[in-house]
């Protein structure tokens, strides 16, 4: 598989997870799962064999937003911090 086909491959995995988030916005709901999902996504990039070390940008983006979710205690910078990674997931990840 190219560097490119795995490349966006793990952008589409990732705005699987991100719309999984967004599904889960009314009421907040999304700040008690972000932890769990972001888990999931890196499992799936690891069963799937494709890169999950830090510097991939698309790694980058969820550890940003779990940081924020984890550490911000402003509601309305976590939800941008989520909304962002959903909006860049899903402009990435097509061709």
């Amino acid at each position: 598989m190219s560097n490119e086909q795995r490349y966006y491959e793990a952008w589409n995995i990732s705005k699987k997870y991100t719309t999984i988030l967004m599904d889960h916005e009314d009421g907040n709901a999304f700040f008690d799962i972000a932890p769990n999902i972001h888990s999931q996504y890196i499992s799936e990039l690891k069963y799937k064999k494709l890169d999950t070390i830090e510097k991939r940008n698309y790694i980058q983006v969820w550890d940003t937003m779990i940081n924020t979710v984890n550490n911000n205690p402003k509601i309305d910078v976590c939800r941008g911090a989520i909304k962002l990674l959903h909006q860049t997931s899903v402009q990435r990840s097509f061709r």
